[in-house]
């Protein structure tokens, strides 16, 4: 099949019904494809004499990238340490993720891809993708797969099993971790438990893996094809430009038999559909390479799922998933009951007009959102790990006296790597602050208007590199920052007594 064909394909309407063996030729051993139905089918049997139960695929989910940006409707920006928002974009029909150096670390931060994952999710099915490769530099991942999360922000903590598909994913390779490395296209599963903290853990990977190439062995690099994956109970088969190419047993069993909503042997989880590039492996890359290099970028013509008769299968885990939470907000009536608070610090809460006080004019004052993880969970706990990337947080502060400062963090790893909008009352001015294991470093400064007693609005916004602080509406200063890429919010005081109130964390990816 011809690029000009298959780009011919990707515009034709599977949306009616699909016999399984007919359109697809999923479950047919490369026999030839027949055209679609355009009724629903009867109960077709494959050259092989095996008759299938639900035979008929439809379309239940697809986006073309028709339009000029990405379908919120459908979409979430992937939010890592090593993606950017803008290495995102829609447009000419595709989906393009970009893969770039953005700084002269020679680490992941010094480097930035990009994905989306979809907000509805799925189980058994046929799932397709239209993509071109490029033809990498080892290190970069591109990758369509699948998990239980939907990759909003905050992260929800599912505390369950679940299956993570690879349908197909670029893999470095090199002996003993040398380099230089090769990469290969392969795809299979993983399956992953997602713990009281909203951390996967990882329970097996099946091997040996499925690898992606031609009928004639060579490699599918800077070529538009079709990737799918036909996943049931008790198979994977991988099927290349509408011919299925290799099947394999399904190696999932279900973690909990005979339980309650676990009836069957396999283990059906639900699962959010991923189109994702990231830097795995930085030492791949020579440290010459020049900022700003694009390494290619991943293009996505098409991606479907499909159902038997349209119908996704129940998955066999029915407990409802817990949504990611795009906003949060904060009155500290529970006396900050759900956050982190740095031994040494004393805390209080404002009864009358709701919030949180630092009375000390002494030491480093530091809470951050999120309870360490306790098993079982601490009372009060938040329903997700609070972890953002691109983030807004905005609170009230109001400082007591001239002491050092008090302001807002965001992508706090812990209480010595964060950043820091910070008053400055003794200087009358706003600060943006980095700290990297300890050690503070003042990023930009502005003139504030800074009174003792009186109440400002502090606004922190990280998006992709950007930091930016705002006092009292107005924005004061900004500044490009690759150090961190996630992390919790916090609010913090050094040397300085403060109040907290009305605060509010707003996903911005």
């Amino acid at each position: 099949m011809t690029v000009g064909q298959i780009g011919s394909l990707r515009r034709r309407s599977l949306a009616g019904s699909l016999c399984l063996a007919a359109a697809l030729s999923v479950l047919t051993a490369g026999g030839p494809a027949r055209a679609a139905a355009t009724v629903p089918c009867a109960n077709p049997a494959d050259p092989t004499g095996v008759t299938y139960p639900l035979p008929c695929l439809r379309q239940v989910f697809a986006d073309d990238f028709d339009g000029t940006s990405l379908d919120p409707a459908k979409w979430n920006v992937r939010q890592t340490s090593w993606s950017n928002d803008s290495n995102v974009s829609v447009g000419g029909g595709k989906l393009s993720i970009d893969m770039k150096r953005v700084s002269a670390s020679t680490g992941k931060d010094g480097f930035r891809g990009g994905g989306i994952s979809s907000k509805q999710r799925f189980g058994y099915g046929y799932y397709e993708i239209t993509a071109t490769l490029p033809s990498l530099t080892p290190g970069w991942h591109p990758a369509f797969w699948t998990q239980i999360w939907d990759g909003a922000e905050a992260r929800p903590v599912y505390d369950r099993p679940f299956t993570e598909l690879d349908v197909f994913e670029v893999q470095s390779v090199a002996p003993h971790g040398t380099v230089p490395a090769t990469t290969k296209l392969d795809g299979g599963v993983i399956t992953w438990n997602n713990n009281t903290s909203g951390s996967d853990v990882k329970n097996t990977e099946f091997k040996p893996r499925f690898s992606w190439k031609k009928a004639d062995g060579t490699p599918l690099w800077n070529e538009q094809h079709r990737y799918g994956m036909y996943y049931t109970p008790t198979a994977l088969t991988y099927v290349l430009d509408g011919r299925p190419i290799g099947t394999v047993p399904n190696p999932i069993q279900d973690p909990m038999p005979g339980t309650a909503g676990h009836p069957a042997a396999a283990y059906n989880s639900p699962m959010s559909l991923w189109i994702s590039a990231v830097l795995t492996t930085p030492a791949y890359i020579t440290a010459d390479v020049p900022v700003g290099t694009s390494f290619g970028k991943y293009q996505v013509d098409r991606v479907a799922y499909y159902a038997p008769d349209g119908q996704v299968p129940p998955v066999d885990d029915p407990t409802p998933l817990p949504a990611a939470s795009s906003t949060v907000g904060e009155d500290f009536s529970d006396g900050g009951a759900r956050w982190w608070k740095k031994p040494g610090s004393t805390w209080s809460t404002l009864p009358a007009a709701g919030g949180l006080r630092h009375p000390s004019a002494q030491g480093d004052a530091i809470a951050l959102l999120g309870q360490p993880v306790t098993d079982p969970p601490l009372p009060n706990t938040l329903p997700f790990a609070p972890d953002w990337t691109n983030v807004a947080v905005e609170a009230t502060v109001t400082l007591d006296g001239d002491g050092q400062g008090a302001g807002l963090m965001a992508r706090a790893k812990d209480d010595q790597n964060y950043y820091y909008l910070q008053l400055q009352p003794a200087k009358q001015q706003v600060a943006l602050v980095r700290k990297v294991a300890g050690v503070s470093t003042v990023l930009a400064t502005a003139p504030a208007s800074v009174g003792a007693g009186t109440a400002h609005r502090l606004r922190l916004t990280v998006e992709d590199n950007t930091l930016t602080g705002y006092v009292d509406g107005v924005r004061k200063l900004a500044k490009d920052d690759f150090v961190f890429g996630t992390g919790r919010i916090g609010v913090k005081g050094y040397q300085q007594a403060f109040d907290v109130s009305d605060l509010t964390v707003t996903a911005l990816g």
